[in-house]
């Protein structure tokens, strides 16, 4: 077994060192200076092996601390509004998505779509029991150290010791082992696949989040710590993992499984699907198409790329107009819940204006979620641009300008629909409060959620012509615009924790936005007449 996982890091190391150095490769001006026989075996190809390995055992602890930090804690705050009564919560959100949900929808056996174990096993013959074991008992390790030092911190912070933290995550491993094993063992006996029962994985998801959610935010959180923290549960708990360990440990028909789901075919026609998902939401319905959208005479009067991009967005107006409609409504169900509780629930309204009021903070996180840009960007690549890119012209300077403007001034209007609408629901609500002499001194909050609209439009544009990460085999194939999407989540996130005055809040998304949008057209200008390519 420990000659299986070495090979197994071998090749694993190799090809993450490989996808580093095209992601090195891909940086704007750096990239150039790196020479295609990086990828042979050579000792700076190992020293670049080694800080990948590195940046992904950071990768690790940054991932689970994100998941705990979004999914449980942020919830835990939010409905608490206080540090020191999250723990109650934290706990109950944390036992139904980690200690209920993860075991059951996630299996390192059962993986269909794990090309490293195609390769391995299929490919490279190695012996399937081996792999399987490796992985397990590597990934349960690694799962335990990631998870337990963020768990610690957050234990120290919200009023549980470390000890605690430690039991906690001892029993998620236990219970992901309990998992691995009881999905074996169903497997083997009734050949079912439990990933493959959608209804079955569905309800539990489904009901999953509504426990972890739901109940708590109506007051009835079930108090886990006499459960989670006895020392009876917790012997029961390890000693149930330890069985499964040596069922696991003892199955004898690992080959059998790897032959039936590790094929060829399968795993290729997730890749299809795949491809096809990534597309499928700007995929063009001709036979739904109006007289409306197919007149274009409307138009006549403009000229060039001004005119292309009037036809363009005149024709695929509903794939533009859907997602905006879908947050229109959204905010309107919202909107109607805060009249409820103007309405029928008066000892309400103060709190809700003061909660309006403090929000700009968390307006960067929505308006980011509201943006429809990445769509708009998917949209014309694969309905326009994925044809005339193959055309040097339309790679030069002048021409990807006056796309690029006259592009984004479409986008922004459609993201400033639901920023609109936002504010007019707002303005709704606080008239109807009694609050209306507030109106004036929230100000800057209608111009943040307008200035937001405008800021993530440039982003996603600009992202697009600078990056340009789809392929012409409809794929995303490219790690830093990945890894900007990342930053930017995170940035968003960060400023959570923002607190000063609205007014100067406001004026430093207005500079930045503004400064951003120079930026943009000057690098987009400059930079994507050499990336905004077909690859």
């Amino acid at each position: 077994m420990i000659s299986t996982f070495i090979n197994s890091f071998k090749v694993s190391f190799a090809e993450q060192a490989n996808t580093f150095i095209y992601f090195l490769k891909r940086i704007p001006l750096l990239g150039k200076k790196i020479p295609d026989n990086l990828y042979e075996k050579t000792h700076a190809k190992l020293i670049i092996g080694v800080i990948r390995e590195i940046l992904g055992v950071f990768a690790g602890f940054i991932g689970k601390a994100i998941y705990l930090g979004i999914m449980i804690i942020l919830p835990s705050y939010l409905i608490t509004k206080d540090i020191t009564k999250m723990q109650p919560i934290f706990i109950h959100i944390l036992f139904f998505l980690s200690f209920v949900l993860g075991p059951i929808i996630k299996s390192i056996i059962f993986d269909e779509n794990n090309k490293d174990a195609f390769n391995m096993i299929t490919l490279m013959k190695a012996d399937a029991r081996e792999y399987y074991l490796s992985k397990i008992v590597y990934r349960n390790i690694t799962d335990f150290i990631y998870f337990v030092i963020p768990v610690i911190i957050i234990g120290i912070i919200i009023g549980f010791s470390p000890l605690k933290a430690i039991v906690l995550v001892a029993e998620l491993t236990a219970l992901k082992l309990i998992g691995e094993g009881l999905q074996l063992h169903i497997y083997d006996k009734k050949e079912v696949l439990i990933k493959k029962k959608a209804i079955f994985i569905s309800v539990v998801v489904i009901g999953g989040l509504f426990l972890a959610y739901a109940l708590p935010c109506f007051g009835h959180a079930i108090n886990f710590n006499p459960i989670l923290f006895n020392v009876y549960v917790v012997i029961i708990l390890l000693g149930l993992g330890v069985v499964s360990f040596i069922y696991l440990w003892k199955y004898i028909k690992y080959t059998l499984i790897a032959k039936a789901l590790l094929t060829k075919d399968k795993l290729y026609n997730v890749e299809a699907i795949r491809k096809g998902a990534t597309f499928s939401t700007v995929k063009l319905d001709e036979k739904r198409m109006s007289k409306e959208e197919l007149n274009t005479k409307k138009y006549d009067e403009k000229k060039g790329y001004e005119y292309l991009n009037s036809l363009f967005f005149l024709r695929f107006r509903r794939i533009m107009v859907k997602p905006i409609k879908q947050r229109v409504v959204l905010i309107c169900v919202i909107f109607l819940i805060g009249m409820y509780l103007v309405f029928f629930m008066p000892n309400k309204r103060t709190m809700l204006v003061t909660e309006i009021k403090k929000s700009i903070p968390i307006l960067i996180f929505i308006m980011y979620t509201m943006s429809t840009g990445e769509r708009i960007c998917k949209a014309m690549f694969y309905n326009c641009d994925v044809s005339l890119l193959r055309y040097g012209y339309y790679r030069e300077g002048s021409v990807i300008l006056s796309n690029f403007t006259s592009r984004l001034k479409r986008v922004v209007i459609l993201n400033l629909i639901p920023a609109l609408t936002l504010c007019a629901a707002i303005v709704c609500i606080i008239v109807a409060s009694g609050y209306s002499y507030e109106l004036i001194s929230m100000m800057p909050l209608f111009l943040c959620i307008l200035c937001l609209a405008c800021f993530f439009s440039i982003h996603h544009l600009f992202m697009y012509y600078v990056l340009q990460p789809y392929t012409a085999e409809l794929t995303v194939k490219s790690p830093l615009f990945k890894f900007v999407n990342m930053v930017m989540y995170l940035a968003c996130y960060a400023c959570l924790q923002i607190h000063t005055p609205p007014y100067y809040f406001t004026a430093g998304i207005i500079i930045t936005t503004l400064v951003y949008m120079g930026v943009a057209l000057v690098l987009t200008y400059r930079v994507a007449p050499r990336t905004f390519k077909l690859k």
